[in-house]
């Protein structure tokens, strides 16, 4: 993942596949469903802690690699 519009898009991706609305997921992790659609459209302010929440709750995982 190298933007924040492209994790949005993983997580969108992720989040349909569960069949998850983006209300009921935002009432699992106890955000609300704007704060996940602004996540979902990648803005970029939107990344904070409870980014890790979301991707546990979706069975997401970063790869970071290093380019040289």
């Amino acid at each position: 993942l190298r933007s924040p519009a492209d994790l949005g898009r993983a997580v969108r991706h992720a989040r349909r596949d569960l069949g998850l609305s983006q209300e009921a997921l935002a009432e699992r992790l106890g955000v609300t469903p704007r704060w996940l659609s602004e996540l979902e459209t990648g803005k970029p302010k939107i990344i904070d802690a409870r980014l890790f929440d979301v991707l546990a709750q979706l069975g997401l995982r970063l790869t970071w690699t290093l380019d040289d």
